[in-house]
């Protein structure tokens, strides 16, 4: 059993039990639990929140993904933070992204995904509210092992 990146992280206390077991969400219903679940807080789905992945992939290892949160980043209305999560993989939090008010919230990366899915991204607002959006994603290939 040789050291991993993952066994790494998990060891210095990077990854936290809840985030480190597998959770299933069904439907829109489910991943407003599992949001709960990780941070206590319910989320509300919302428009403001954009997640552009393709609806099929051919494999779980580089799936593109695109995100944006329609805000004008002042000091009354800005996001703080964006959580990407993936339920059914390994670790549910394949992205946690930061922000501050000199730049647009958005970016492009990619992300691993172990198997068909809703990728749920949950955006933490000034004021303390998430916002949701969840979109499913079809791979072919397991991009977790």
């Amino acid at each position: 059993m040789g050291l991993t990146r993952r066994r790494m992280l998990a060891g210095a206390g990077f990854v936290t039990t809840t985030l480190a077991w597998p959770l299933r969400a069904a439907g829109d219903e489910g991943t407003a639990h599992l949001v709960e679940q990780l941070t206590g807080k319910v989320p509300v789905a919302s428009d403001r929140v954009h997640l552009v992945i393709p609806r099929s992939f051919p494999n779980g290892y580089t799936v593109p993904l695109s995100l944006a949160v329609d805000s004008p980043m002042t000091e009354s209305d800005h996001v703080r933070s964006v959580r990407v999560l993936a339920p059914r993989n390994p670790l549910v939090e394949v992205a946690a992204l930061h922000f501050t008010r000199s730049g647009a919230p958005r970016v492009e990366t990619r992300i691993r995904l172990a198997e068909p899915q809703d990728v749920v991204a949950v955006a933490e607002m000034n004021d303390g509210t998430l916002l949701m959006t969840t979109t499913w994603v079809e791979v072919a290939t397991n991009g977790c092992t």
